[in-house]
């Protein structure tokens, strides 16, 4: 199963703007994409570079045989090449992302920018990073590529916040409509 990964809306009355998502298959490694980008600034700027980044992830080149770390680094060195002046005035430094990676080998999390993530099923949430965790902190694209959590048990679907916002574990029962999933 693919997984899934999901960013909680903005509060406000825009809390989707430069929000994206992507998947990504290769024979045996899935790779789910969810973040925003130039969020404070036009939206219609915001809705182009979204789609680059969508378009980015979905394209770029990877080689026969890759595993699950293998997709990650080259979605994150395609990410990396982007021209900044391509990612809005902030040039990319208001990226925030979660990827969620999996393989026969085990299901994993990296990102930039998230203020808390959750596992979430149908019976409850779980957080899956807490406190001064690195996966923890400030938007932009790394200057290297970042870790990457190994989960101890698989997440289908995880959802995460922002970085600017209260590290409080998404409502239970209204979550989907807060990432903007249509039921």
């Amino acid at each position: 199963m693919s997984p899934i990964a999901l960013l909680h809306g903005d509060p406000g009355r825009l809390p989707f703007v430069g929000h994206f998502r992507a998947q990504r298959t290769i024979e045996g490694a899935n790779l789910a994409a969810s973040g925003r980008v130039h969020a404070r600034g036009d939206v219609s700027a915001a809705f182009r570079i979204a789609r680059a980044i969508e378009a980015t992830i979905r394209g770029c080149p990877v080689s026969d045989g890759a595993d699950r770390h293998d997709l990650l680094s080259a979605v994150w060195q395609a990410i990396h090449d982007i021209e900044g002046c391509d990612l809005g005035p902030d040039k990319g430094e208001d990226l925030v992302i979660l990827f969620v990676i999996g393989d026969e080998q085990g299901t994993g999390i990296a990102g930039m920018g998230l203020g808390g993530v959750w596992a979430i099923d149908e019976q409850s949430i779980r957080p899956l990073v807490e406190g001064d965790h690195p996966l923890l902190g400030g938007p932009g694209r790394p200057d290297r590529l970042p870790g990457v959590l190994t989960l101890d048990e698989p997440a289908s679907t995880v959802v995460c916040i922002a970085h600017d916002h209260p590290n409080q574990p998404p409502n239970t029962t209204n979550w989907r409509q807060a990432c903007g999933v249509n039921p």
